[in-house]
Parts: C-alpha cells; sequence; structure tokens
C-alpha cells in the first residue's frame, strides 16, 4: 500500500530529530510490520478501531516508558497518522458483516473522553463496521475520510464529542501523570476552534449523506445527545481557536502549582526536560529495522500502555462510560409529536447556550466544583 508523505518537524534536540527520522524511514521502508503489530494489540479490535495515538504504541522508543512517550509523543505523531489514515483505507477495503455498514468518524478536543466510549468494552458498537477516531477541524481532511467512506459503500457517521476546553484540560494532565502522553493547548484550541469549520464543510459537500451525532459533556457525568445537523452551532458554544486558546491559557497559569513541571510544560507546548540520550535501546532497533528490514515480533504483542479508567472513584466512572456508550450505540427513532417538542425544546437550549457568556470568575468557580465532583473520562 502507498503510504502519504510523512512529513518531518525540526527539532532542536538531536534525539528527538533521530527518533522522529528513524521512526519515519521505518515506517516508510516497511508499513506492513507496523499493521501487524497495530492489529496485534488488544485495543485495535483486530485493527477495526484506528487511532494516530494507539499507532504510536507500536514504535518501541516512544512506547519504552512514560518519560519516553513525553519526549517522543510529537516526533513520531506525523508517522503514527499516516499510518492510521493507511489503515482507514485498509479496511474500508474489507467486506462489511451485515448490519455493521456504519464507519463512525470519532472527533472532538483532547480530554473530551472519545475512546471511552469504545474502549471499556470487549467489541465495538455493535452497528460500526470500523471507529476512526480523528481530527475533522481540517475541511479537506474531513471531506476526504468521509469520502472515502461513502466510495466504500459504507454509512459515515460523525460522532463529536464535546466538552468544556478546561475539563478536558484536566483530564489531559491526568492522563499525562498516568502513561505521559498528554496535549499541548494549541493543538486543543485549534481541534475544538476549527471542528465547526470541518464539520460544515462536510455538510455542505454530503449533507444528509452523513450523519452526526454530538454527545454534548459539558456536563461530564451527564451527557446528553445533539443529533442532526441542525444542531452543529452547539460546537461553537465554547468559542473559537482563539477563545479557546485563551481560556486554556488562563486555566492552565492558574493552576500552575497543581500541576507538577513536566505535565504544565506539555501542556503549555514546551520541549520536555529529559537526558538527551536514547531510550534505552529502543532507538536501535528500530534502526536496524529501518536499514535491515528486520524487525522484533514479540512487539506487536505487547499490550499498549493507554489511558484506563482510574481507580478513583471507579465506580461513578463505569457507570458514566456506560452512559456514553449507549447513546454511541443507540439509534432510537423519534416518535411523532412528542419528538419534534423535544426537538425544539433542545434548540432553544442550544441557543441559550450560545448567547451565555461567563465571565473568568464563574469559569473559575465551575472549574473548581467540577474538580470536586468529578474525575473525568478522558481515555
Amino acid at each position: 500500500m502507498t503510504l502519504e508523505p510523512i512529513r518531518r518537524r525540526r527539532f532542536s534536540e538531536p534525539d528527538r530529530a533521530e527518533v522522529q527520522e528513524t521512526i519515519a524511514r521505518a515506517v516508510e521502508s516497511g508499513p506492513e510490520r507496523f499493521f501487524e503489530r497495530y492489529a496485534r494489540l488488544p485495543q485495535s479490535f483486530g485493527g477495526r478501531f484506528i487511532s494516530a495515538d494507539l499507532f504510536k504504541e507500536t514504535f518501541e522508543p516512544y512506547r519504552r516508558s512514560k518519560e519516553t512517550r513525553d519526549r517522543y509523543n510529537t516526533p513520531v505523531h506525523n508517522a503514527a497518522a499516516v499510518l492510521a489514515s493507511a489503515q482507514l483505507r485498509r479496511v474500508l477495503a474489507q467486506p462489511a458483516e451485515p448490519g455493521r455498514e456504519a464507519v463512525i468518524l470519532l472527533t472532538g478536543i483532547p480530554g473530551a473522553g472519545k475512546t471511552s466510549a469504545v474502549l471499556e468494552r470487549e467489541e465495538l458498537p455493535r452497528h460500526a463496521h470500523a471507529v476512526y477516531e480523528g481530527q475533522l477541524a481540517d475541511a479537506q481532511v474531513a471531506v476526504a475520510k468521509v469520502q472515502a467512506i461513502l466510495d466504500a459503500g459504507l454509512k459515515p457517521v460523525v460522532v463529536a464529542i464535546h466538552a468544556r476546553p478546561e475539563q478536558a484540560l484536566e483530564n489531559t494532565l491526568r492522563r499525562f501523570e498516568e502513561v505521559g502522553r498528554g496535549a499541548g493547548i494549541e493543538v486543543m484550541a485549534r481541534v475544538q476552534g476549527g471542528l465547526p469549520e470541518g464539520l460544515a464543510a462536510v455538510r455542505e459537500r454530503f449533507g444528509e449523506a452523513v450523519e452526526l451525532r454530538i454527545i454534548d459533556r459539558r456536563e461530564f457525568a451527564q451527557p446528553r445527545e445533539w443529533k442532526g445537523w441542525d444542531f452543529l452551532s452547539v460546537l461553537k458554544s465554547e468559542g473559537n481557536h482563539e477563545q479557546v486558546k485563551q481560556r486554556l491559557s488562563q486555566y492552565l497559569e492558574r493552576e500552575r502549582e497543581r500541576f507538577p513541571e513536566a505535565a504544565w510544560r506539555q501542556a503549555a507546548g514546551l520541549a520536555p526536560t529529559f537526558p538527551d540520550r536514547r531510550a534505552d535501546r529502543g532507538l536501535d532497533r528500530e534502526h536496524e529495522a529501518a536499514v535491515r528490514g528486520r524487525g522484533a515480533a514479540q512487539e506487536g504483542r505487547q499490550e499498549a500502555l493507554l489511558t484506563r479508567p482510574s481507580s478513583v472513584r471507579a465506580g461513578w466512572e463505569n457507570t458514566a462510560a456506560e452512559r456514553l456508550r449507549r447513546i454511541v450505540e443507540e439509534h432510537t427513532p423519534e416518535r411523532g409529536a412528542e419528538a419534534s417538542r423535544e426537538r425544539r425544546s433542545l434548540e432553544e437550549i442550544g441557543r441559550m447556550e450560545l448567547q451565555k457568556q461567563r465571565s473568568p470568575e464563574v469559569e473559575h468557580e465551575q472549574s473548581r466544583k467540577q474538580r470536586d465532583t468529578d474525575h473525568g473520562l478522558e481515555r
């Protein structure tokens, strides 16, 4: 399979630059071994759950520890994204089982709780041929993904998980402490601020051929569903790119003392502080695979260290996760006049949300209360 070009970034740290180049060359010279490793990861459900972040777990220099996940998350991202895009094409070429004609495009701000919808059970949603987790803020990317699904004769279903940016940031910081992979506020702002525009391009191009479902998690433990393109404006309720970035920047600075330095640095978009050295022999092994075409067969069998439910308040998390999964899986037909009244009510709520302007003091108090009552679900 022909891969998309892997774009290289500039890194001033020699080890990060070397890991980026070594992984990129290994992927370019032998992508099949990475697809095989990926399919053996339990979280990939045989390769039908597709995620660039999960593909990173097939790279030994990255997955060796929390520190290497922090250090090499950005250097390996583009190679993982190219593999994820290729994996989607591979899965779309496979025949779908009867009743599994949907392909879910799972999107939303990092930290919103996207993958908890599918990774906390032992199967994908029952109607899904595949689930692709990725960002659709770029209109060109979003349209291309939907077109590929339609060309395969399958049904594209966009599931957008919508959360307050402050809660999402809290969740990414918690994930960083657990596994070493967080998210920078610039990326978070770009994703949440740009998603309405990216999806608007999908609507303009394909209309009702694409189903839109918004899982509203602004009240994190009580997710609500908004179904249909009429509710696309709900995704604008937390602000545009600059507004979301400003909120995240203010929150990160205001709460800085609560965060470990390493977590704060990754959220702020700063390079991690880590010795300029190779990650044990991980880099050597990938370099050998790139040069000689040899990979370590056992690597794909290693379980990926992904975000998992916290042991703290596990009962609450399981209940909320189950509620979220039910929303993702449900296909409930509207019920005549009652459904029409419910839709009008939701539209009124949406308009109120869009008009609401929260002061920094109110936002801070809500964030404080949310931390005291919630532990989040970002997975």
